[in-house]
């Protein structure tokens, strides 16, 4: 049930009539968190046994990288220009911390199957996000007969188009891994209408980091399958394109009211991105960063603070009542801000695993779960270079059971695939 809790806290909403409204819904998400961890503490503090739990853990060092980002986070606080905005950001950062060992210790504690587990999740979630996207667009746009722009674009229970979509993304590698291995027709064609479902989300929010990554995903799955499983894959390949292609037709069907196609319009800019503000914005932000890199290496400006040093220097490129509030690359703001240690400790973090598992896929003995965290990571390390996912549960959520999966797989060498759904 903890892990429900914690994967699930992305749904808490901005507002309740009667108990509480708050601008940002991370705010009480992160209460939501906090809470969360007491409870989950306190029934763990009788019967776990942390010592033993160290002495058999294999990863201590890549929990103690996180922990280092934490660490050199506090310690910067001493150069923080803004105090109060450095402590918050750190006691958000403390809590994800604490949840994040807490999720480690319930799936090492108990008699669950993790893979199995983490499959329902995955598969419930995406459902659940996906639904509402396109049930309030297709509302949106067939019923009350609104376009398909920019400024109608259902946000998910994110809040946010990109954040939406890269929660999808993530668990894009789970779906496809299912179409492979199960054998049940019925299990097929639900898995199959989830995949539809989620490309068509994507389609919708139309956030261009997030197409692709997910073109990434499905034609490295595509690929990677078709080494693997070889003639037994062409079948179930001809279903994924089959779903893609039956997506991108509800899309056309929804969008065919507007008079330009919104997909095309947002990676047109490519060709001009001096053009794009998005592009531009981003260009200028991770200027900034780089100069306050090579101003403080070593403490940087301040947990919380880029966002608040930033100010003078953006208004040269952004125009109205608007300020930075993300430098949009998590491996920048977290080395603007705390150094360049903290920056390589957080790098450490994401990618160890990314090569621990290249080295298990490469291998033709394993037999493919090793695929799915190797996959989830890569889209999560996409997010973070372009997007701001270490300051939102709901991504972060993500990436701690995902790293957990990295975490069991590993222990289990020697599973088999078929048993977990």
């Amino acid at each position: 049930m903890f892990l429900a809790l914690y994967y699930f806290s992305f749904t808490i909403p901005q507002y309740i009539q009667g108990l509480f409204i708050v601008y940002d819904r991370v705010s009480v998400q992160i209460v939501f968190i906090s809470l969360l961890n007491l409870i989950v503490f306190l029934s763990f503090r009788k019967d776990f046994d942390l010592d033993i739990f160290i002495r058999k853990f294999r990863y201590k060092k890549h929990l103690l990288a996180y922990f280092l980002v934490i660490l050199l986070s506090s310690i910067s606080l001493f150069v923080a220009d803004n105090l109060t905005e450095g402590i918050i950001t750190l006691t958000k950062l403390i809590s994800l911390f604490i949840a994040f060992i807490l999720i480690v210790l319930v799936v090492f504690n108990s008699e669950i199957n993790f893979i199995k587990y983490f499959f329902y999740l995955c598969i419930v979630s995406i459902a659940i996000e996906t639904f509402v996207i396109n049930y309030v667009t297709i509302d949106s746009t067939i019923n009350d007969g609104n376009l398909l722009d920019k400024a109608t674009r259902e946000s998910g229970l994110s809040g946010n188009i990109n954040i939406s979509s890269f929660s999808i993304a993530i668990k894009l590698p789970v779906i496809l891994y299912l179409i492979y291995m199960i054998k049940s027709n019925y299990k097929l064609i639900l898995i199959l209408i989830v995949l539809s479902s989620s490309i068509l989300s994507i389609l919708l929010l139309s956030s261009r980091a997030a197409i692709i990554a997910v073109i990434l995903v499905l034609v490295s799955s595509l690929i990677y399958f078709s080494i693997k499983e070889k003639t037994k894959s062409v079948i179930k390949s001809f279903f994924i394109i089959l779903s893609i292609t039956i997506s991108s037709f509800c899309y056309n069907l929804i969008n065919e009211k507007n008079n330009f196609n919104i997909l095309e319009d947002r990676f047109s800019s490519f060709n001009d991105p001096v053009q794009d503000d998005s592009i531009s914005e981003r260009m200028g932000f991770y200027k900034i960063a780089v100069d306050d890199i090579k101003s403080s290496p070593f403490f940087g400006v301040g947990i919380g603070n880029w966002k608040i040093t930033s100010i003078l220097r953006a208004n040269e490129f952004l125009f109205g009542y608007r300020i930075p509030y993300f430098v949009h690359n998590d491996f920048l703001e977290v080395t603007a801000e705390s150094g360049i240690i903290s920056g390589l400790s957080y790098l450490y973090f994401l990618t160890f695993p990314v090569l621990i598992l290249f080295i298990r896929i490469i291998n033709k003995k394993n037999n493919n779960l090793s695929y799915i965290p190797f996959i989830c990571l890569a889209v999560f390390i996409i997010d973070s270079l372009l997007n701001f996912p270490m300051n939102r549960v709901i991504s972060m959520i993500n990436l701690f059971f995902t790293i957990t999966l990295f975490y069991i797989v590993e222990k289990n060498k020697n599973y088999k695939s078929e048993k977990f759904f």
